[in-house]
């Protein structure tokens, strides 16, 4: 990935891990029906808070967010 250059956007990329949703589905806010939590994902982009960004983000950077430029 080093010479990777995403197109359009100025990104910068973070080692990080995958992260069960289960264990975040009852926090994320733009996952209204619970037990429907995959209707969100349907259309593949959506746009999230930065609260639920962030939520997500700590699980796959294990609570480090110094990686993150906000």
């Amino acid at each position: 990935m080093k010479n990777f250059c995403p197109f359009r956007r100025n990104i910068t990329f973070v080692d990080c891990e995958e992260t069960p949703i289960a264990d975040l589905i009852e926090l994320l806010d733009f996952i209204p029906n619970k037990k429907a939590w995959g209707y969100p994902f349907r259309f593949g982009i959506l746009e999230i808070s930065e609260k639920d960004f962030k939520l997500i983000a700590s699980k796959m950077l294990h609570n480090d967010l110094s990686a993150l430029n906000f």
